[in-house]
């Protein structure tokens, strides 16, 4: 094929065979493919060099550096957007059988809460959010999580005038599992974004919180030291909550290495980290914050930068708590970009 035709991928895959393996683990992969590949084409170059690999026949989702997508996707698509360097991994690994070859049992237990008040067009649209369901961010944190598609398809059938709203909010509003522990982020690659309709269906119902005694409790075990009396040799990390945000991110790393700082990146800084739960999910909330808080730590941050300045008091708040709740010490201070700009003029 022309030179030019030529793609050049390096690719990390995962194997897993629930049959034989107790753990998965990833092996790389130098692949040469036609510019006109699909993912697809990809899945079989790899099992023709090492037969383990293993993706279904029909139906096939996969998540390609953290992006859920399907079969048909064009590899040069997914090489504008994120480089020819790739991760493959299941839809949810969790739910890997062999491979990408998932036990899918949950999507259509999910679709059982509405199957009463659903006709057959509803459950044929229902199959077609299949990637919607396996998207959804909130089953990192929750494996019983309902799922995102669930969400879409009861709001399709309210919006179709169903009669029975008010027992289709009542299947989706489970107070562990349901609704109410929902982050909704687009995690399809080139999907559609469903969070305007998501929160609409929000807004349809009392998701007032049910929080526990011990959770109202103010812990004062210590107090967290906000104060930052030096910058020169610390490691700063900046939180974002937004996926669109590299100029930001550019921005704010010129500034901390300016101040004889070392930028430390981590993985979940442009995720949303319970911001929208904290009156609905106070669990769900602190475990969302306590993760994120907790791999910027071990990521190496002795400072958190927060780009909005209402996250820096939603995450002050609630360290105490997530401290309680991830079983950890949190040692990070966390600061706004007003702060971090006052401390640059200070160092200048």
């Amino acid at each position: 094929m022309p030179f030019e035709n030529i793609l050049n991928l390096k690719i990390r895959a995962f194997f897993f065979n629930s049959a034989t393996d107790y753990l998965p683990y990833y092996k790389n992969f130098d692949i040469t493919i036609n510019k006109e590949a699909t993912l697809l084409d990809v899945m079989h170059k790899i099992k023709n060099i090492n037969p383990n690999f293993s993706f279904p026949n029909e139906n096939i989702i996969l998540k390609v550096n953290d992006k859920i997508t399907t079969a048909e996707t064009l590899v040069e698509d997914i090489i504008e957007s994120m480089g020819n360097e790739l991760q493959i991994d299941p839809a949810n690994s969790y739910r890997s059988i062999n491979g990408l070859i998932l036990n899918d049992d949950d999507f259509m237990e999910s679709f059982e809460l509405l199957a009463p008040y659903a006709t057959n067009e509803d459950r044929e649209l229902y199959k077609k959010l299949y990637p919607l369901h396996y998207a959804s961010e909130t089953s990192l944190y929750n494996r019983q999580y309902i799922g995102d598609a669930i969400l879409v398809l009861a709001s399709k059938m309210i919006s179709d005038g169903n009669e029975h709203k008010e027992k289709i909010l009542e299947a989706i509003s489970d107070e562990f599992n349901g609704i109410r522990c929902c982050e909704y982020e687009n995690n399809i690659f080139k999907g559609v974004d469903y969070s305007e309709i998501i929160a609409n269906l929000k807004n349809m119902i009392n998701l007032k919180d049910t929080i526990s005694k011990c959770d109202t409790i103010s812990f004062k075990k210590k107090e967290h030291n906000l104060e930052v009396e030096r910058t020169e040799g610390l490691k700063i990390a900046l939180y974002v909550g937004d996926k669109n945000s590299h100029k930001i991110i550019e921005q704010t790393q010129k500034l901390i290495e300016g101040i004889g700082a070392e930028f430390i990146e981590f993985k979940l800084s442009t995720k949303l980290a319970g911001q929208t739960l904290m009156n609905t999910h106070f669990k769900m909330a602190h475990i969302k914050a306590g993760t994120m808080l907790l791999e910027a730590l071990d990521s190496g941050a002795d400072i958190l930068v927060c780009a909005k300045d209402d996250d820096v008091t939603t995450f002050q708040k609630a360290i105490v708590h997530c401290e309680r709740i991830m079983g950890r010490d949190i040692e990070l201070k966390i600061i706004s970009m007003n702060s971090l700009e006052e401390l640059c003029e200070l160092v200048a």
